[in-house]
Order: structure tokens, then sequence, then C-alpha cells
């Protein structure tokens, strides 16, 4: 019930609540005298006047900026062009034991035959979710037509 003393100090407790309180209160000594008490600490602390600070308070900015992530996005950009470099000297030569200028070429064709193996599969997909869809439409008989 202590709880709801202070919330009604505080003016939140609903009607219903108050006046459950105020019944227990009736019959409970222990808690009419903390009543009593809180009532009195909250209104002396709320007539006492406001004290000046001695020095202004400074809160911190709610938005942090971590170091990780920028350190950790810098990383990555040096791996990918120290790969980049990798790549351009090499050209795939150590990887495949073929030329230079014939392995620029041949990952070419792969890169192009990837991608049409993957636009077939979107394809492919594509389909399968149209027809589950027409599946699942609604049957329109002819006298039961929805606006």
């Amino acid at each position: 019930m202590r709880e709801a003393v202070s919330a009604q100090l505080d003016g939140e407790l609903s009607e219903l609540e108050a006046i459950r309180l105020r019944m227990h209160l009736d019959s409970c000594e222990s808690c009419r005298e903390f009543e009593a008490s809180a009532n009195f600490s909250t209104t002396a602390l709320r007539m006492a006047p406001l004290e000046p600070l001695a020095r202004p308070i400074a809160l911190p900015s709610k938005r942090r900026i971590s170091f990780r992530v920028p350190a950790a996005a810098a990383a990555a950009v040096v791996m990918v062009a120290a790969g980049g470099v990798f790549e351009s000297l090499h050209g795939g030569a150590t990887i495949r034991g073929s030329q230079a200028s014939n392995a620029a070429y041949n990952n070419r064709l792969d890169m192009r035959q990837i991608a049409l193996q993957q636009q077939a599969r979107n394809h492919q997909e594509m389909l399968v979710r149209q027809a589950q869809f027409l599946a699942n439409l609604p049957v329109r008989h002819p006298g039961f037509q929805n606006p």
C-alpha cells in the first residue's frame, strides 16, 4: 500500500484505486502513519525554495559515437582494396594455373554464366510464387461476385 500512498501524493491514482487506498487507511494504523509522514515530507520538499547550482550541469549527448564501427569499416575497406590489388596483379593466374590475359577472359565468361544461372533461378522462383498465388485465389462464382 505504500506504493499507492506515493502514487496518490503524485496524483497518479485512479478513482477506484484512491477509494481502495482510503478504505485500507481507515483500517490500518501503520499505513495512516506512513501516509501522514509521506504527506509531510512531500509538502515540505515541494514548498522548499530551489537551491542555485554552484556550477552548471552538463548532460552527455544521447548519441554516442562508437569507434569500433569505423575501425571495422576501415579494416574491411583495406581488405577489399588489398584483394583488388592482388587480383589485378595476378589476374587469377596463380589460382587456375593459366596466363593472366586468358584468366581475365575466363573470369568474364564465368561471371556471365553465373549471372544467367541466377536469372534462370529467379525466373523459376517467380513462376512458382505466381502459381502459389493463383492457387490461393478464392473461387468466384457467377452469382456471388465480390466488388
